[in-house]
């Protein structure tokens, strides 16, 4: 066993260190490698404490405990909880949870007939908002598949509402790389290319060799 210490309040989480190496790179080089942390113990000081609790529910159970897709402020939660388990599987390098994510991303803006969600209130209960969105770029690279996810629910899931919104304008300034991203987004949408998200195979990663496949 090793003892994860996450956050400020560096809360202990016990877990088998070999189930965090098997899939987890980054902690098979804290754990196994070179410059492995000592006594079977390491600190993740900046990182979210929830959303590592998530993570080890997931590596024991491949399952998570999350917000319900319900009314505007249940879902927001959902997406925030979504992306900062995201976030924590970009950065120990966990393809298969990234995955996992997206899948549950899909879940929340799909219904199982495969439909998009409607809400009752101007389409605005299951799509993410901006603060959502801009959380995802500002915590991941400008590869990642989740900000691709993003960028193409703002171009063909937001209402011209949000475009008219100066606010809208004045946030995403702050950020180039989603202003790119949404502009490829609009010239494919002007060229009549199809939402990618009606297909979620374009956003989950191939995972070659993949001995933690489930059978």
């Amino acid at each position: 066993m090793v003892t994860v210490k996450v956050g400020l309040g560096r809360l202990p989480f016990y877990v088998h260190k070999n189930l965090l190496c098997d899939h987890s790179p980054y902690f098979a080089a804290a754990l196994k490698g070179s410059y492995k942390e000592s006594a079977g113990s390491m600190e993740l000081k900046e990182d979210n404490v929830e959303a590592f609790e998530r993570l080890i529910q997931w590596l024991y159970k491949h399952d998570i405990v999350i917000s319900p897709i319900g009314n505007a402020p249940t879902t927001a939660n959902r997406y925030r909880e979504l992306i900062q388990l995201y976030i924590l599987a970009d950065k120990f390098d966990i393809p298969r949870l990234r995955n996992y994510v997206m899948t549950l991303l899909f879940d929340t803006i799909k219904s199982p007939d495969g439909n998009f969600r409607q809400g009752n209130t101007n389409d605005y209960e299951f799509c993410p908002r901006m603060s959502a969105v801009l959380l995802v770029y500002e915590n991941t690279l400008k590869d990642s598949l989740i900000r691709k996810f993003m960028a193409a629910f703002v171009v063909w899931h937001f209402t011209l509402r949000t475009y008219e919104d100066k606010l809208f304008w004045t946030r995403t300034a702050k950020f180039p790389e989603l202003i790119k991203d949404v502009t490829v987004n609009l010239a494919r949408r002007a060229d009549n290319q199809c939402d990618p998200l009606e297909d979620m195979s374009h956003f989950l990663e191939a995972i070659p060799n993949d001995k933690l496949a489930e059978s």
